[in-house]
């Protein structure tokens, strides 16, 4: 899989050298790499046989890699109902795993939804013809690109941390807190069950930040689309006063653009709406849960680990918080480029006048229909944290 990643990742780069069209959706490519050899993500063009095949795999692969692991984790967690501590340790894991499924079941059910979402990214709708607008699409994407393959590793390295760290210790256990219906003590058996959880915590880590990149790549090319509307906007208005019929017909195309837009991110909000939802619930609780297992530990290299986590726990929260703030702010300035300032064509300035109303409304993305996703979204999720923290301070001193 990470040698797959890998020449995806050279390929990207490759491909531009030798001068072949980029797609917009080129910046996904190395998530949904990761997506479609762990089984979620179902490659185009297969037979019949095919699909039965790679449905197959899926179930498998889903099933023993992360599903067994969530209830092997909740069976642990129901064990030692009563000791707090030994509860908090096990939840961090847990709660990332549960958010994790949602995010996995809401790309397998919407998967043909959110192919049909980045084709309509990749179309002519959304890939300027002007040369300038051209160069700067393609400088967006090869930066989400890079952004994304980061993430990727970054998430690689946490993962590798997770199940070194427990054989570094004078006790070797299991990488992850987790209770099976049987004696994994045995010699054999340990080393079977040590080497199964530590290839499941490389999947599921890998290709949760996969996951979370899909919606975040996607974000970020809606908010890039507005920038580039914004840019020629303004090119309009610096073309005024000459041919008037060529600045209606331009404004015209603004304004179906604009209407393209709006559907593009309606949807994302549709589609991603709930495991963002849950993703911005549970990381407050999963914030908390990591600073405290910091302050306690005292082995520098487990201390290191949840260092990690933390941030790989705060990017995901960013990863979604950021692009959303950013389409916000960008579609609030279309309302300044389309206004109609300039002495031109009567009927070109209707046009950018409905255009400039409509953008007074920002382009958001609603969590689940609850609140929008935003920097602040992020500050408050924080906040929270630390308001957990000092709770759970609290209750374990009094124990």
């Amino acid at each position: 899989m990470f040698k797959q990643i890998f020449y995806t990742f050279l390929s990207f780069f490759s491909s531009r050298s030798r001068g072949t069209a980029m797609k917009n959706s080129d910046c996904l490519s190395s998530s949904i790499a990761v997506m479609k050899y762990s089984g979620v993500w179902m490659p185009d063009n297969l037979t019949h046989g095919g699909r039965l095949a790679y449905i197959v795999f899926r179930y498998v692969t889903q099933t023993v890699m992360f599903f067994f692991i969530i209830l092997a984790e909740i069976a642990y967690v129901y064990k030692h109902r009563d000791d707090s501590e030994r509860m908090v340790d096990a939840a961090v894991l847990l709660m990332s795993h549960l958010v994790q499924a949602v995010k996995l079941m809401t790309i397998i059910v919407r998967q043909e939804r959110i192919k049909r979402l980045i084709a309509l990214g990749d179309g002519p709708a959304f890939t300027p013809s002007e040369p300038q607008l051209k160069a700067q699409l393609e400088r967006a994407v090869k930066l989400t690109g890079l952004v994304g393959n980061l993430i990727l590793v970054s998430a690689g390295v946490t993962a590798i941390f997770w199940f070194v760290v427990p054989a570094l210790k004078d006790v070797l256990t299991l990488p992850l807190k987790i209770t099976f219906p049987f004696d994994v003590k045995g010699q054999y058996i340990f080393a079977v069950m040590y080497f199964y959880t530590s290839l499941s915590v490389v999947i599921s880590g890998v290709g949760d930040a996969a996951e979370n990149f899909l919606v975040s790549g996607v974000l970020t090319l809606a908010s890039t689309q507005v920038g580039l509307l914004h840019e020629q906007l303004l090119n309009l208005k610096g073309d005024g006063k000459q041919d008037k019929d060529c600045c209606y017909k331009k404004a015209v195309l603004c304004v179906k653009f604009h209407q393209r837009i709006i559907e593009y991110v309606e949807e994302i909000a549709k589609i991603f709406g709930m495991p963002i939802f849950c993703q911005c619930v549970t990381s407050s609780i999963v914030v908390c849960m990591t600073v405290y297992k910091i302050t306690i530990t005292q082995e520098p290299v487990e201390m290191m680990t949840m260092i990690f986590y933390l941030m790989c726990v705060m990017m995901e929260l960013l990863m979604y918080c950021f692009p959303a703030d950013v389409l916000i702010n960008k579609s609030l300035q279309i309302s300044d480029a389309a206004y109609p300032e300039w002495s031109g064509d009567v009927r070109t300035g209707k046009v950018l006048l409905l255009t400039a109303l409509r953008a007074q409304r920002a382009l958001v993305v609603n969590a689940g229909g609850m609140f929008r996703i935003s920097l602040p979204t992020a500050a408050a999720v924080v906040q929270t944290s630390y308001t957990y923290y000092a709770l759970l301070q609290q209750k374990l001193k009094k124990e």
